[in-house]
């Protein structure tokens, strides 16, 4: 996916899919679910990681940047709850 996303002169916030692990599995397993795929989440993550602008890395040993950064993908840091989908039974109709 970098690659692709680079080739097109594009740049990947990396420290955004780094601090939002969880939330990426999540989206990716939601869009995996065949007919009850959800593709918003995982479409979501990616808008925002995609950017147009190379991204400066902050240097670890700088606490306060570190500090500062996860704050900016706080939106992230939530769980998804999925919701059951309602059984239909494709043979009543």
């Amino acid at each position: 996916m970098t690659f692709f996303i680079e080739h097109y002169d594009y740049c990947l916030d990396k420290e955004l899919l780094e601090a939002s692990a969880g939330y990426v599995r999540n989206a990716f397993v939601m869009a995996s679910l065949g007919q009850y795929s959800e593709y918003e989440h995982l479409e979501k993550i990616l808008l925002d990681a995609i950017c147009t602008e190379p991204i400066e890395y902050t240097d670890d040993l700088d606490q306060e940047e570190i500090v500062s950064a996860s704050a900016k993908y706080q939106k992230y840091k939530m769980d998804h709850n999925p919701v059951a989908h309602k059984y239909q039974d494709d043979k009543a109709e």
